[in-house]
């Protein structure tokens, strides 16, 4: 006959099995209803009228009702992977006042919205001092590590989670001892960044939550004479700025429809004449295959 303590070992082990079995059995069903979740999410995406209509354009359109902006030398694919320095590089031939005025200074270049600091990067070689804000405190440090080491290794997305490592070497000609970043709200600028030659606003105004507290700013930032260069595709969207802060893309009281450069003409135009006004598209690789591809709207801006 059997003791005591093998039925309790013959008990605990059929309890064990028992909890292991319920284990697996409720793994299933979240993991199940996890799934169901998400086809849910995924048939709720495919339902929605947006993609519908980006759908329509992509299988029916006539290549005039797709390509609305006028393409030009930047177009080409291998240029619109530089638009970091291109969009930069723009005040060269653009802003004239800033290199050829007769009473020589130091020339401070301001660039907001910098993100990892290529622009910043090229500005240096035309500037005495360039300061790069950004929003995102990883952006700067990755900024302040590049100037320290002259050197970063990253990495890319190629497909799923196989990665494409790459490594990055600061340009000889940067000026490092030109430049400065520090992390900022366009919206609420620090006071005593003082003056300078040349703003540059890249893809910015409409990923602020307050676009008009930026644009009034700029009066107060650039000298007399001087410039802004403003690069923006106008992707209005309600997760950045609330749709009363929009300064384009909607129908207005009176039936008419405002467009961004409308708003931005509105609010520029009492400091500021505009001056030029481009396309500039740029390119940005989610993966091997699947680019951005965004055509930027570049206006340049002199102070009165």
């Amino acid at each position: 006959m059997p003791h005591h303590s093998s039925y309790i070992a013959l008990i605990s082990l059929t309890s064990g099995a028992l909890s292991i079995a319920g284990y697996i059995f409720l793994k299933r069903l979240l993991c199940k209803s996890k799934c169901e979740g998400k086809k849910a999410q995924q048939s709720k995406i495919y339902e929605e009228k947006a993609l519908l209509d980006q759908y329509m354009l992509f299988n029916f359109a006539e290549t005039n009702d797709i390509i609305l902006s006028e393409l030009n030398q930047y177009s080409d694919i291998r240029n619109c992977v530089l638009f970091p320095r291109n969009v930069a590089l723009l005040c060269r031939d653009h802003c004239p006042e800033i290199f050829f005025s007769e009473a020589p200074h130091p020339r401070r270049a301001l660039d907001v919205g910098c993100a990892v600091g290529r622009s910043c990067f090229e500005l240096s070689k035309l500037f005495d001092q360039v300061i790069g804000i950004d929003y995102s405190v990883n952006f700067v440090d990755h900024c302040k590590k590049i100037l320290a080491e002259k050197k970063i290794d990253y990495e890319c997305t190629l497909e799923g989670d196989l990665n494409q490592k790459l490594f990055y070497q600061l340009d000889p000609e940067v000026n490092v001892d030109r430049l400065s970043f520090e992390v900022g709200d366009a919206c609420n600028l620090r006071e005593d960044l003082g003056e300078f030659d040349l703003v540059l606003a890249s893809n910015l105004v409409c990923r602020l939550t307050e676009p008009m507290k930026f644009l009034n700013r700029l009066k107060t930032l650039v000298k007399p004479r001087k410039y802004v260069i403003m690069s923006t595709p106008f992707t209005w969207g309600t997760q950045y700025t609330p749709k009363e802060n929009w300064i384009g893309g909607f129908v207005d009281e009176n039936g008419k429809e405002v467009n961004g450069i409308d708003g931005l003409k509105t609010t520029m135009g009492g400091s500021f004449d505009l001056c030029h006004q481009t396309e500039l598209p740029m390119l940005i690789r989610e993966t091997r295959r699947k680019f951005q591809y965004t055509i930027c709207l570049i206006t340049i801006w002199q102070r009165k």
